[in-house]
C-alpha cells in the first residue's frame, strides 16, 4: 500500500481565507501543520476534498518543506539581527542590546517574552529609521507605522495608509528589510499585486527580485517563534 499523508488525520490542517485570493493553494507551516490558503467563499467540505484529491502532491510538498528549529534560550546561544548572529546573555534585570541580546533570567517562556519585547523595540527603531530613506525614493509616506507579531507576513498595508511590519523581519539582512519596506510603500499607491504595482517596486529598487529570493532563502534558516 502506498504511503501518504492520509495516514495523519485529515482534520490536521488550518484554513487561511482571504478576500483577495482567487485560487486554493497549500503549504506546510513551520510546526508541520498543512495550511490551506483559500478564497473567502469556499466551503470547508470542498477544501477537505481538495486535500484528499491532492495527497500525492502534498506528500511531495511536505518532503520539500525544510525542518525548522526552535529558539534556544540558554546563555550564549545565537540570535539574528540584520543577518548577523549575536549571543544571548542572561542578566539580573537588564533588557537591552549591546552587541548581544541582554535579557533577564527566568524560565523559557519568560525569556522568550523578554527577547521578543527587545526585538520589537529594536524593530521600531530600525524600520522607522530605514523607512525614511525609501519614502523619498518611492515618493509616498505612510500615515502610520506599526510593528506586529505576524507569523507569515513580513509586512502589510491597509487602505487607510497604515503599514505594518513583523518584528521578525529585523532578523534578516538589511537589503531584504529594505525590499519589504519598498514593497509596502508601493502598496500605498497600488493596493494590489498588479503589473503596475511591480513596476513601482522595480522603479524604486531595480534588483528587488534578487532581494526577494534572498529573503525567501534566509527565512528558511530562522527559528520558529
Amino acid at each position: 500500500m502506498q504511503k501518504s499523508i492520509l495516514l495523519m488525520p485529515i482534520s490536521e490542517f488550518r484554513i487561511i481565507r482571504s478576500l483577495r485570493r482567487k485560487r486554493i493553494s497549500f503549504r506546510f507551516a513551520p510546526d508541520g501543520i498543512l495550511e490551506i490558503l483559500a478564497p473567502q467563499d469556499v466551503s470547508e467540505s470542498y477544501l477537505r476534498q481538495a486535500v484528499i484529491n491532492n495527497l500525492p502532491k502534498l506528500e511531495k510538498l511536505k518532503k520539500r518543506t525544510p525542518v525548522r528549529t526552535y529558539p534556544d534560550f540558554s546563555d550564549g546561544s545565537k540570535f539574528m539581527l540584520l543577518g548577523i548572529p549575536y549571543p544571548l546573555r542572561i542578566t539580573a534585570r537588564l533588557r537591552t542590546f549591546d552587541q548581544a541580546f541582554l535579557i533577564p533570567a527566568g524560565n523559557a517562556e519568560k525569556m522568550k517574552h523578554s527577547l521578543i519585547t527587545l526585538y520589537r523595540e529594536l524593530a521600531g527603531t530600525i524600520i522607522r529609521d530605514r523607512i525614511g530613506k525609501w519614502e523619498n525614493i518611492c515618493g509616498v509616506s505612510p500615515r502610520k507605522i506599526r510593528i506586529s507579531s505576524a507569523s507569515f507576513r513580513w509586512g502589510s498595508c491597509t487602505s487607510d495608509k497604515t503599514v505594518s511590519f513583523s518584528w521578525k523581519l529585523i532578523q534578516c539582512p538589511p537589503g531584504t528589510v529594505d525590499y519589504v519596506i519598498v514593497h509596502e510603500l508601493s502598496h500605498l499607491k497600488e493596493l494590489n499585486h498588479s503589473p503596475n504595482f511591480w513596476r513601482l517596486v522595480k522603479e524604486a529598487m531595480p534588483d528587488f527580485k534578487t532581494r526577494q529570493e534572498l529573503l525567501k532563502q534566509f527565512a528558511k534558516t530562522l527559528p520558529v517563534w
